[in-house]
């Protein structure tokens, strides 16, 4: 079974452009149009969806009086704002909010939100097989490394962080860095435990190597880690609230 979504927005052109970026997907079962906020209660009670993705700005109800009853009515659905206001992303995770992502979207931020997914469901059939929780930062499990010369053993906390070039992916630690054989996704998957986020298409970095994060522009930062090279990594925008939230108190 595939993912069963509803989205939620007064225009008709918006709508109809989610409708097609979400049908693309073969994780889609199915989409359902909602044209307001009242619109888009009334369908979650009836489908029960897996998704719900909102907007934030409409005439009958805004995204986040929506967000709070269809957390009271369906807590399982999973929310993603689609919105074009940056300044409404601290409340709308407060609001226990999926993702959070900004006009106009595109197939790539489409995509980062089924990985996030695919992620969410693997995590959760993990936990109910194992009885158990994800491992913890303290255990002492490293990430194996294949080279040419044999396999070398990193503790997760040495990563600074993680670059696709081109064909390859690089596994950077303080001074120096590996040319490994796994894919930046696999990566992700294997270390999302232990403190590391998806920032980028190309990177993924360790929250605990992060130093400053500079404004650069349309929305979108960079960051100053803390490797030998004070190594600049970029920040998508799509990506910049949920990193803030992360890394502060």
């Amino acid at each position: 079974m595939g993912w069963n979504i509803v989205i939620a927005d007064d225009e008709e052109p918006a709508r109809e452009e989610l409708i097609y970026l979400l049908e693309s997907h073969v994780e889609v079962d199915k989409v359902t149009a909602a044209a307001g906020g009242m619109d888009a209660i009334k369908k979650v009670k009836e489908l029960s969806p897996d998704v719900l993705f909102l907007d934030m700005d409409m005439p009958d109800l805004n995204g986040l009086q929506v967000a709070e009853i269809v957390g009271e009515i369906n807590p399982q659905v999973k929310i993603v704002f689609s919105t074009a206001y940056e300044q409404y992303a601290v409340h709308a995770f407060k609001l226990r909010a999926f993702h959070y992502m900004l006009k106009p979207y595109d197939e790539e931020d489409i995509a980062i939100v089924f990985r996030e997914l695919r992620k969410t469901q693997l995590q959760n059939g993990a936990a109910t097989a194992s009885g158990s929780h994800l491992p913890s930062v303290k255990t002492s499990v490293k990430l194996a490394l294949e080279l040419d010369e044999g396999i070398i053993y990193v503790s997760p906390k040495d990563i600074m962080y993680i670059s696709k070039e081109i064909k390859h992916v690089q596994v950077h630690l303080y001074d120096k860095a590996y040319i490994v054989s796994y894919t930046l996704s696999e990566l992700e998957q294997k270390l999302e435990p232990y403190g590391f986020f998806r920032c980028h298409k190309s990177y993924l970095v360790n929250l605990a190597s992060i130093s400053e994060m500079k404004a650069w522009v349309n929305g979108a930062y960079n960051l100053l880690m803390e490797d030998a090279g004070r190594s600049t990594i970029p920040v998508s925008r799509n990506y910049v609230k949920m990193l803030r939230l992360k890394l502060e108190i």
